[in-house]
Order: C-alpha cells, then sequence, then structure tokens
C-alpha cells in the first residue's frame, strides 16, 4: 500500500508542476475568495440540510439560539427565555436587531418562520425536527410563547433555525434570493459564483466560488486565485501544498464521525461475535497514517469528547488473535479456501472511499471474511444505504451536535422510513433511556443516560467506528488569522487579518 501511495504522490506531484503556470484572475472588490468543491443548494433557512448551505447560511442568519465549544445553547436574537414547565417555552428578543432591508426583527418573524417549517404544505426537510411544536403565539413585538404537545428536550438546541422577515416565510421556497439578519448580506450569485457583503464597516466582502476538484482547488489556492479553502481535500494534496510558500495549513478534530454500518438483521452480522470481531480486525492507526497522513482522530461513538453528553469509552484495539477466537466461537469455521462467510461491502465511487473499503478487506480476509465490495454512483449508494439494504458500508454523519441523534439511529421505532436506524438494531433497555434523556428537563440527568446508551452501543457494537475526520483549513498569502471550529464553521473568515 505504501508504495503506491508514494508512486500517486509522484504522479500527482508532476502533474501539478506541469499546471501551475497560468496567470491569476483579477480580484476586483478586494474581497476574501473561498473555494468549496460545492455551492450551497439553498439560502433558505427553511430548506436547507447540506453542509455547504449551512457554511453560507450561518453569514446570513441568524436564530434565537447560537451554540458554544461544548454545543449548549447561549443567546443570539433571544435575549432571554423561561421554561415555565415541560410543555411551555417563553421567548424575550434583543432589542434593535434589523434584517438586511431595515426592518427590524420581531417575534411575529419568528412565528412566521417556524410556522413555515410546519406547514406541511411547504414541505420543509425541518419539519420533523420541530414536531414537538403545537403552537407558536405572539405575545408582543418583542415576545413569544412555544407550546408543546409532547416534552422534547432538544427542541432549544433547534432554534438555531435562521429567522426570515415574515413576508418571505409566507412564500415558497427561495433558494438564491434571500433576506436574513445576519453579519452578511447576500450581493449576487451568478452561476458558480456567489458574492455576500458585510452589513456593518470593518470585514471584507467574500466571494464563494464552486471548485469541485481538489487538484484544481490547490493550484488555484497556490496560484492566488483563490484565499482560502476548507475540507474535502485527499490528503496527497498536503505535502504539495505544504511545499509552497505562503500556504498556511491548520487542522482541528471535527464532528464529522466516520464510521462502518452493519446489518443486525443478516445472517452473519447479527451475532454481535461477528460484529466485534470485525472491530477488532482492523488497525485504524495504520489506516489513517496509511490513507489519511495520520490526520483523523480516532473514535469510539458519534459525539465528540468536547461535548457535554460525551462520555470516555475504552478505545477498541487491534487484536487479531482476540478476532479469531471469536468467530471460532461462533462456529464460522474456515473453509478449504481459508474463507469463514462472505460479504457484500457496499460504498460510493469516491477514490478515496474506495481505497478505504479496499484497505478495510485486506483486513477482514486475514480472518477468514470474504469481502465483495460494490460501488455505485453516490445517489444509488445513498438511496440503498437509507433503505436498509446492505450488509455493510462506509458513511460519515456530519457535523453532528444534537445528542438526540442517537435516537434518532438507535431506537427500534426509527428503522427506515421511520428514521436512520438502518442496521435495525433493537434493545428495550436502549429505547428507554433514549426517551428518558428525550424529555428530561435536568442536564446532568441526560448526560448519565446518555454516557450509558454510548457504553451500550459499544458493547453491542452497532457500528465499528472509525475517526472523527479533520478540519482542514488552507489559506492562502492574501489571509492570516482564521481559526478552524470543530463544526467545520466558516464564520471566522469575518475577522481575518488581509495582507
Amino acid at each position: 500500500m505504501g508504495t503506491l501511495m508514494r508512486l500517486f504522490g509522484a504522479l500527482f506531484t508532476l502533474v501539478l508542476l506541469l499546471l501551475a503556470g497560468c496567470s491569476p484572475e483579477a480580484n476586483e472588490n478586494g474581497a476574501i475568495r473561498v473555494g468549496l468543491a460545492k455551492l450551497p443548494m439553498s439560502l433558505d433557512s427553511r430548506y436547507a440540510t447540506d453542509a455547504a448551505s449551512h457554511r453560507v447560511q450561518e453569514f446570513l442568519h441568524r436564530g434565537l439560539v447560537k451554540l458554544d465549544d461544548q454545543f449548549l445553547p447561549q443567546p443570539d436574537l433571544a435575549a432571554t427565555w423561561s421554561h415555565p414547565d415541560p410543555l411551555t417555552w417563553i421567548f424575550t428578543l434583543k432589542q434593535d436587531i434589523r434584517f438586511h432591508d431595515g426592518s427590524l426583527v420581531t417575534a411575529g418573524d419568528i412565528a412566521a418562520t417556524l410556522n413555515a417549517v410546519l406547514d406541511a404544505s411547504k414541505a420543509s426537510p425541518l419539519k420533523a425536527g420541530l414536531a414537538s411544536i403545537e403552537t407558536v403565539e405572539v405575545l408582543s413585538a418583542s415576545e413569544l410563547r412555544l407550546r408543546l404537545n409532547k416534552p422534547d428536550a432538544s427542541l432549544l438546541t433547534r432554534m438555531e433555525l435562521g429567522v426570515l422577515p415574515a413576508s418571505l416565510a409566507a412564500k415558497p421556497h427561495s433558494p438564491k434570493s434571500i433576506t436574513g439578519c445576519g453579519p452578511y448580506r447576500l450581493k449576487a450569485w451568478n452561476g458558480n459564483t456567489l458574492d455576500i457583503e458585510p452589513v456593518t464597516k470593518g470585514s471584507l466582502p467574500i466571494r464563494f466560488l464552486g471548485v469541485k476538484d481538489p487538484v484544481t482547488r490547490s493550484l488555484k489556492l497556490v496560484r492566488g486565485e483563490l484565499d482560502f479553502t476548507q475540507g474535502e481535500l485527499p490528503p496527497h494534496l498536503i505535502p504539495y501544498l505544504k511545499e509552497q510558500q505562503g500556504i498556511e495549513i491548520q487542522y482541528h478534530p471535527s464532528t464529522t464521525f466516520s464510521y462502518i454500518g452493519l446489518n443486525m438483521q443478516d445472517e452473519y452480522l447479527k451475532d454481535v461475535r461477528v460484529r466485534r470481531a470485525l472491530a477488532l480486525g482492523l488497525d485504524r492507526n495504520k489506516l489513517k497514517q496509511a490513507l489519511f497522513s495520520d490526520l483523523p482522530e480516532l473514535a469510539e461513538t458519534v459525539l465528540t469528547a468536547s461535548h457535554w453528553a460525551a462520555t470516555e469509552l475504552k478505545q477498541t484495539p487491534y487484536d487479531l488473535a482476540k478476532a479469531e477466537k471469536l468467530l471460532d466461537e461462533t462456529g464460522l469455521k474456515r473453509g478449504a479456501d481459508g474463507i469463514r462467510f462472505r460479504i457484500v461491502y457496499r460504498t460510493s465511487t469516491d477514490p478515496t472511499r474506495l481505497r478505504l473499503v479496499t484497505a478495510i478487506a485486506d483486513y477482514w480476509q486475514k480472518l477468514g471474511v470474504g469481502v465483495s465490495i460494490e460501488s455505485l454512483e453516490w445517489g444509488g449508494f445513498y438511496a440503498r444505504i437509507k433503505r436498509g439494504d446492505f450488509q455493510t458500508f462506509s458513511l460519515d454523519w456530519v457535523g453532528i451536535t444534537d445528542p438526540d441523534i442517537y435516537r434518532w439511529i438507535l431506537h427500534s421505532d426509527m428503522w427506515p422510513p421511520n428514521g436512520s436506524n438502518r442496521g435495525r438494531y433493537s434493545n428495550k433497555q436502549m429505547d428507554e433511556w433514549l426517551d428518558a434523556a428525550a424529555i428530561s428537563e435536568d442536564l446532568n440527568e441526560r448526560a448519565r443516560l446518555y454516557a450509558k446508551v454510548e457504553r451500550q452501543m459499544q458493547v453491542d457494537q452497532v457500528y465499528i467506528p472509525l475517526w472523527y475526520q479533520p478540519v482542514i483549513a488552507v489559506s492562502g498569502p492574501r489571509i492570516r488569522g482564521f481559526k478552524p471550529s470543530p463544526d467545520g464553521s466558516l464564520i471566522s473568515l469575518q475577522s481575518v487579518v488581509v495582507k
């Protein structure tokens, strides 16, 4: 594997040197030019679910709350809030906050935005997250009350939702024309270029450019056509970028959890000993060193260690002997060809993922597990995973901050199509803990319950955890001072120093 990667790196560097001769494009307004692998699907806060949309919307919108470094809600548009009983929330707004059109942000605007998400006719994908809201009542221009149909301990976290003017919230989906109340306003979105400008003086305009290919993005940084990019950079690009004058590379563990999904209704994988053996049979340290320049941080569960609901778990070791012993105990003996059983491993056609799956298959081959790799274009692959049509697969949970994710992926009521318990895991005790955590008003009690959930999830080997993907932030010679965030936020661009 090492020789192949070195050869690939040498060929890649040669290609870069041959291509790096073009002159940089002009930067008319001095904007900070940010290369994104994908531009947002929508700037409408009622409809955005993809990562790129969230990254850009953070500049344009504000919600009632924002999350701190431990992912706990802090005031944003709301000055204060109260929770007089399990089914009632009352919010009082800050004064004199205005939308980009100059109008004041009022309780009526927040009510209109929430009601638009809840309106079935508008088909917002965020509706399920606010399903516990029964009514939204405007008490005054600066005060509103939410009445719930059931206790929902995670509701406050979801109040990050960007608020729109009531007149806009009443209209259909508006992906490319939006009015918010964030620190930046939308200036223009023309094809593959999206421009935003600061509402007040002190920050430069920002231009987002869609540049899908990571090699092209890297070349544009080196040539001065881009000032910044973050994420979706294959590790083999890093050595080249490190050698370029004026390029700064920063790393930070992210909230993106990479894992191997397992079908617990499968003939072989329903036995926890088999699932545990597959986990023990992977040397994750070597995998991340060989394939990802040792940048990821090993993970044991979805939430990162800095999260208020996280608990410390014992790290899964690489133990080939123990893995062999567990498989022997199941009665799955090696055949004449050395194979105990065979499974299909589904993945996308992304080259980085294919390299990872090939390496995983090599490890499992040592255990006597034959692996057939089935790679599909993203749409077909993801459609099969969502409906639970797999034995094993690789995916990421991206930017997870709400511990209620565990209910969504572990509760027996959340088998597809009702939720994302795609492996069809079922544990009555787990369901009880998740139900209790979803309604508890005591943060310490919720943390205690989620600790039980995380430990049981590890014991039952619901997933094979891999690592937290790194945030890789690359700045060109023109800017300094960007601070990477574990959730991949780009908001620090508003305060960078420009040379």
